[in-house]
């Protein structure tokens, strides 16, 4: 299930996005792993620092790693109303198409497994930014906060909790 049909994903963003009441989520250029949000404050300065609390609060609720691409933008602006987007995306993404289907980093052809590997063999981040210049910190954590996942998913655990049986 892609990002933008998981309701719970939605949800959450909608739930974040009450506190600002300039911000809304656009439903119609939300695709696939893309969140679009709308800006309708004039206030571009706090854009920046808008856009990093939203994804840091949504990176909490859902326990994903997102980044917001390029610069936040401006699609139609006059004296009346200014429409300002800035997108969520996905930090880490599988596509059948690129690396047999391997979670990579923002969509590049830099696998996860590729960062670890460079991690377990004693690089520091510094180091492995050096190598790999498209990437940032964040990607990094994101991928160790990735493999985390992996090998210690969620668990329902077994309580006093009454269960139904379908029978």
């Amino acid at each position: 299930m892609k990002l933008s049909e998981n309701p719970r994903i939605v949800q959450t963003l909608r739930r974040i996005l009450k506190n600002y009441n300039y911000l809304e989520y656009d439903e119609r250029r939300s695709k696939g792993d893309v969140l679009s949000v709308q800006v309708t404050a004039s206030d571009t300065e706090r854009d920046f620092e808008i856009c990093e609390n939203v994804r840091n609060k949504l990176e909490k609720s859902t326990n994903l790693s997102f980044y917001v691409p390029g610069n936040v933008y401006s699609e139609r602006t006059d004296c009346a109303k200014s429409w300002t987007y800035f997108t969520l995306r996905l930090r880490i993404t599988s596509d059948p198409e690129q690396c047999g289907g391997r979670p990579c980093i923002r969509g590049m052809r830099i696998r996860v497994t590729d960062v670890l590997d460079l991690l377990a063999s004693g690089l520091s981040f510094k180091e492995i930014l050096e190598e790999m210049p498209d990437l940032n910190s964040e990607d990094i954590v994101a991928c160790l906060k990735f493999a985390s996942r992996k090998i210690d998913p969620p668990m329902i655990r077994k309580g006093n909790h009454p269960v139904i049986t379908v029978t």
